[in-house]
């Protein structure tokens, strides 16, 4: 005959039961799903890796997002690349690298070129987003600046994130670029320079490569050659600015001059009616005038580190 156990008994033995077995789940400590982030490479890879860390900030809070962004061994560090965070009034965030300066204003603060790069940063961030190429410190030793190229976006209406490659010259001048402005020079200092600035300026001649095009001015500023625009032939430029306050032409004029190399700027794309960062080319012919082209940096396969 069987005994009927009472029910305190069977009670207590649940309890003692579901302690042996660990934690209840309904009081299980909550994992944070961190993106796989991978070292970027080319100019999509920066737009997505910094697209995926907003994506994740958006999910999970400003607060955690902050947080995480800020951690200098955290999942949104990868080598020598790290998200940074700001507000729209330049008010740093997140520097996972520089903690000292999370509070400080950056809005006056200039590059060694004397670039103010919060102020066309905050400005990309509103307009959606794009690229920046400046100098700031490395996040190794005594942080000497190194030249950078940044892409920015915004998160929310409070605050905008971005993440940056540290770079050289000859990367964002490819061999391609660089060939094509080579065989400009050549062709005009064999031919003349009436012949090459009236080949310059056929868009069906040879130095017409899909987006890639010859331009040339005189050391005064005057338009030589711009095929895309022939209402500026003849137009003095010295004085022109980009969208963002740079005076572009009086670079030219002082790279070319100095021996050649590259100028970064921003201009209206023709192909894509945006404005977008444009790096540029430069040489001078024959100590008399100057010609160069330029690369629109968009996301696509421009190889920004090796």
């Amino acid at each position: 005959m069987h005994q009927r156990i009472p029910a305190i008994i069977i009670l207590a033995l649940l309890i003692i039961g579901a302690g042996c077995t660990g934690t209840a789940p309904e009081t299980a400590s909550r994992t944070t799903d961190y993106p796989d982030l991978k070292t970027p490479e080319t100019s999509l890879e920066l737009k997505e890796y910094v697209d995926t860390s907003a994506i994740w900030a958006l999910e999970n809070g400003r607060e955690e997002a902050i947080a995480a962004f800020g951690d200098p061994s955290g999942p949104f560090v990868t080598d020598d690349i790290y998200v940074y965070a700001l507000d729209y009034s330049g008010i740093a965030l997140a520097l996972p690298f520089q903690p000292e300066m999370v509070g400080e204003d950056f809005m006056p603060l200039l590059d060694a070129s004397g670039k103010p790069y919060t102020e066309i940063e905050i400005k990309l961030a509103e307009s959606g987003g794009g690229y920046i190429l400046y100098h700031y410190p490395y996040p190794a030793g005594d942080q000497p600046q190194k030249l950078k190229i940044s892409y920015v976006r915004p998160v929310d209406d409070t605050y905008w994130i971005g993440a940056g490659v540290y770079t050289r010259d000859d990367l964002l001048i490819t061999q391609k670029l660089r060939a094509f402005v080579d065989d400009a020079k050549a062709y005009a200092l064999k031919n003349g320079r009436d012949v090459a600035i009236a080949t310059f300026n056929n868009e069906e001649g040879d130095f017409i490569d899909g987006d890639l095009y010859i331009f040339a001015y005189e050391y005064d500023g005057t338009v030589l050659a711009w095929p895309y625009r022939p209402d500026m032939i003849g137009v003095n430029r010295l004085n022109a600015t980009d969208p963002f306050g740079s005076h572009h032409i009086q670079a030219f004029m002082e790279r070319a001059k100095s021996g050649g190399g590259m100028v970064d700027y921003y201009s209206v794309n023709p192909f894509t009616n945006m404005t977008d960062l444009k790096i540029s080319y430069l040489t001078d012919v024959d100590g008399t005038w100057m010609l160069g082209c330029g690369q629109y940096i968009e996301p696509g396969q421009i190889v920004l580190r090796t």
